[in-house]
């Protein structure tokens, strides 16, 4: 019986901490589905009234801002999305796709502030330049509060690979399409930026 337990006690020490990789691992997967499906959500919106910044049930044009926009609440509306943006990481509360005012051209400095900012946040380095590589009239963009730095790594590398990760600065990530600055609290939690589309 002593042998039996002792046999246990071991596979669980080996298994318990494998599990809990497994769901961690489940949670970073499912929130990039979930950032897809949102991207092809938005794509058909795209499709239909050849513009972004539209309400179609409303019949009227969105005002671009920082928070707030709530874009994926508008997309299940209109039929483009079965229930609002609710990624598996993060805090829980204040996940949302918001449309952001776009940087009107080419250039300028790509940063991941700890709270949303208009131009800072729609500003996107998705080539790897370290300058910004977005520019329009919007651009869709995944915010997920209350992160933690090893959820954001894992998401990023689903995401953008290794070639667009943190770069040598632990706990910040400006490129690819996966933002987030964690560099002064690795231990902490932050805010996510998913680059979604823009127009």
């Amino acid at each position: 019986m002593i042998g039996v337990l002792a046999v246990i006690a071991i596979l669980a020490a080996v298994l318990v901490p494998k599990v809990f990789n497994a769901i961690a691992n489940s949670r970073v997967s499912n929130t990039s589905m979930s950032c897809n499906t949102v991207k092809q959500g938005i794509a058909d919106h795209y499709a239909k009234y050849n513009i972004l910044n539209y309400d179609g049930t409303a019949g009227t044009n969105m005002t671009v801002s920082a928070t707030g926009t709530n874009f994926d609440n508008v997309l299940v509306k209109e039929g483009f999305l079965d229930k609002p943006f609710a990624p598996r990481i993060g805090s829980g509360t204040g996940a949302q796709v918001v449309l952001l005012t776009a940087p009107t051209a080419l250039g300028g400095a790509v940063t991941a502030a700890a709270t949303p900012a208009a131009v800072t946040d729609a500003s996107f380095d998705l080539s790897g330049s370290t300058t910004n590589t977005v520019f329009g009239s919007a651009v869709a963009v995944a915010l997920i509060p209350g992160v933690t730095w090893e959820d954001a790594k894992a998401l990023n590398a689903i995401i953008d690979g290794a070639a667009l990760g943190e770069g040598g600065t632990a706990g910040k990530d400006i490129q690819g399409r996966v933002k987030y600055d964690l560099s002064a609290n690795t231990a902490g939690t932050g805010t996510v930026y998913v680059y979604l589309t823009h127009r």
